[in-house]
């Protein structure tokens, strides 16, 4: 074979091999900063995520929150209408004794007074002595 052929070859393999190794590196430089891209995203997402944990949380204590108050305004609903329904009743008999006013007045028991008690210490004329001194009587006269 003639020597331009050999040279021919030689040189097309050169050109061969320089371009595979070309698209190598650019492949390689490609995959890093594909890895670069992933790194950056994967902290991005790691981020994402602590805020939606984060919001979650936010989340479920308002939820709570709101669940107490709700129960809450329920219980004071309930106790609003207790008390409606005690100042209805409070009024129905407001009206019924002024409708008969005399029906509702109870006479009172008397109290009747009691004598104050003897004081044992002293004697009939001692006891006189002191009624008569103090003006308050001690025992019967």
């Amino acid at each position: 074979m003639k020597p331009y052929i050999y040279l021919s070859l030689f040189v097309l393999q050169l050109v061969f091999t320089v371009v595979v190794l070309i698209v190598l590196l650019h492949e390689r430089r490609l995959q890093k900063q594909q890895e670069k891209k992933n790194k950056q995203q994967l902290t991005e997402l790691s981020n994402l995520r602590e805020e939606i944990q984060a919001m979650i949380n936010i989340h479920f204590t308002f939820t709570g929150k709101i669940a107490r108050i709700s129960e809450s305004t329920t219980t004071a609903s309930e106790e609003l209408k207790k008390l409606i329904s005690a100042t209805e009743k409070l009024k129905k008999e407001l009206e019924r004794i002024k409708a008969a006013p005399s029906r509702n007045i109870r006479k009172l028991p008397v109290s009747r007074k009691q004598p104050l008690p003897v004081n044992p210490t002293l004697g009939s004329k001692a006891r006189k002595k002191k009624r008569l001194q103090t003006g308050v009587a001690y025992g019967r006269s």
